[in-house]
C-alpha cells in the first residue's frame, strides 16, 4: 500500500483566528463605544484581529460591570469581516435582544454585555467613508 502524500486533499473546517497580536489592516479604523453603562461615551480603538471584552485588566475593552465575565466576548477580524463572539460567558452576549454565540458585526451594531450596551464603529480610511462591513 502506498504511503499518502503530504498534500492529500483533506476536509478543513473554518475557524476564526484565536487570540494573537496580528493587526487589523490599517485601512480600517474600528472601535467600540460604551453607549449605556459605566464610563458611558468611552471609546476603545480596536487594532488587533482578536480583541477581548471583559472585566480582566489585560483585555482590550475593559468593562466595570459585575454581570460581565472576566473574558466575556471578543471582536474578531477575519477574512475582511468583523465578528462578535461570546467566549462562553456566564450571562451571555445579546444582539438585537437575542443571545448569540457568534454573529457578523456591522457598522453601528449595538450589543449588550451585562448591563453595558456597546456600539461597534468601523471606518474605511482608504475611502474616508464610514460604512458597514459584512451582512
Amino acid at each position: 500500500m502506498a504511503k499518502p502524500e503530504a498534500d492529500d486533499d483533506k476536509t478543513r473546517v473554518w475557524t476564526p483566528p484565536t487570540q494573537s497580536d496580528d493587526k487589523i489592516p490599517k485601512r480600517f479604523q474600528a472601535s467600540v463605544v460604551i453607549v449605556v453603562g459605566y464610563a458611558q461615551g468611552m471609546e476603545y480603538p480596536l487594532t488587533k484581529n482578536y480583541s477581548v471584552i471583559g472585566r480582566d485588566a489585560d483585555v482590550e475593552v475593559p468593562l466595570k460591570d459585575p454581570l460581565v465575565s472576566r473574558r466575556h466576548a471578543a471582536i474578531v477580524f477575519h477574512e475582511g469581516a468583523f465578528l462578535l463572539k461570546d467566549l462562553e460567558s456566564t450571562n451571555g452576549t445579546l444582539m438585537k435582544g437575542a443571545l448569540i454565540q457568534q454573529t457578523d458585526l456591522c457598522h453601528r451594531d449595538k450589543f449588550r454585555i451585562g448591563d453595558t450596551t456597546l456600539q461597534f464603529i468601523v471606518m474605511d480610511t482608504g475611502s474616508g467613508r464610514t460604512y458597514e462591513i459584512g451582512g
